[in-house]
């Protein structure tokens, strides 16, 4: 395998943007008081700390010209290797170091060792691969790549009855939300558990239509996959329900730390939220990314098909907060933005709830995984005309 062809956008960009591109902060970013902000109603404090210049990234990429895939697809890192999964297909494609292809795995189908349908998400950790299927389904793949565990969500385990979710639809009743396909980024978080993003197409109360729905509704759903039962939990921080109407910017993140804790993000929020295991709040923390345009216009949308159409316009016009992850081995959080420009987005390292790094990467990088001592990410094909399968690596030096 070759490098990635970087002359243009150097021509472009300068070296230092890209082999080391650590952006300067002002003596204003260092640790100061903590503020007050709220979250779901609640006042938190707020701690702006950061440490910059002690690490950095140098970027370089890999490609493959071989692998032919619907180009719908999941990158991950699992078992230590570089997984790609065809969302339609359900074929995995397993790759050395070099991006040279190894082996593929699984498949959809009615097999003992496939799955049913297509794969909307999926989830790499220690107890396994977690899988999302298409149908409200979900798998459990060992490191031998054999399904060792099935089920389907169950939202209805409440028993709340039909005409009450019809008629009266309330925000703790878990049997009026579903799966948000869009945002869907679920996360190991403890023995059997599993954290998904959950959102309300109810008739009366939905966050297409609704304005008042992000000033109590449940967005992270916690699965058993012992029973298949979700258990709601979550909410929205203020900028969703005091003046702007966004609703096309409402994906969220969840990276687990350690199983004591986890950090949420959203895609229109600079801050980040902390909460214990159980789901208390803790505090915020966070900084907002270099360059981005967050000037949100409202999308006061009659019915679904206006609101597609004008989630299709606005999510390109603006800019907002990605990829969440908490890499263990180096206890650094990990946060992608996309920027207010052609060529570039940018990656933001946090440690302890410090800020350490800003840097440059290229438009359209897709952090997916840590393997020592590259952060991996996959590449848009919009911002290229050739085919071939992209990945970058950027080395961790610190």
């Amino acid at each position: 395998m070759k490098s990635l062809d970087f002359a243009s956008l150097m021509s472009i960009l300068s070296k230092q943007q890209f082999l080391i591109g650590a952006f300067i902060f002002s003596m204003s970013l260092s640790c100061t008081p903590s503020e007050i902000v709220k979250f779901n109603g609640e006042e938190i404090e707020y701690h702006r700390s950061a440490d910059i210049g002690n690490i950095s990234l140098d970027i370089d990429s890999l490609e493959n010209k071989e692998v032919i895939f619907s180009g719908s697809g999941i990158w991950k890192i699992f078992n230590g290797q570089i997984i790609l999964a065809d969302k339609k297909t359900g074929i995995f494609y397993v790759f050395s170091d070099d991006l040279s292809l190894k082996e593929t795995q699984m498949g959809t189908g009615e097999g003992p060792n496939q799955i049913k349908g297509g794969l909307v998400a999926m989830a790499p950790g220690d107890q396994g691969l977690f899988l999302l299927g298409g149908s409200y389904d979900y798998y459990v793949v060992d490191k031998n790549w054999t399904i060792s565990q099935t089920g389907n969500l169950d939202f209805y385990h409440e028993n709340t009855p039909y005409d009450e979710l019809l008629k009266n639809p309330k925000p703790e009743y878990s049997g009026i939300y579903e799966l948000h396909y869009e945002f869907q980024k679920p996360s190991w978080f403890g023995e059997e558990r599993v954290i998904i993003q959950i959102s309300s197409t109810h008739p009366d109360y939905n966050y297409i239509l609704n304005k008042s729905y992000f000033e109590e509704a449940k967005n992270l759903g916690i699965l058993d996959l012992s029973n298949g039962k979700i258990q709601i939990s979550g909410g929205y921080p203020p900028i969703y329900s005091e003046s702007n109407f966004i609703s096309y910017l409402m994906g969220t993140a969840v990276a687990p730390i350690e199983n004591r804790f986890f950090v949420q993000g959203f895609e229109a929020d600079s801050l980040l939220y902390k909460f214990t295991a159980d789901g208390m709040l803790q505090y915020a923390f966070g900084h907002s990314g270099k360059d981005m345009m967050t000037n949100y216009p409202d999308l006061n949308a009659l019915d679904v098909t206006e609101f597609d159409l004008g989630r299709e316009e606005l999510r390109p016009k603006v800019n907002y907060y990605t990829t969440l992850d908490f890499i263990e081995e180096r206890e650094l959080l990990v946060r992608g933005y996309t920027k207010n420009s052609a060529i570039e987005d940018g990656i933001q390292l946090y440690r302890n709830d410090t800020l350490l790094l800003d840097q440059a990467v290229p438009k359209g990088f897709n952090y997916f995984g840590y393997k020592e001592p590259y952060l991996y990410g996959s590449y848009n094909k919009q911002f290229e005309r050739e085919e071939k399968i992209v990945v970058y690596r950027l080395k961790l030096s610190e």
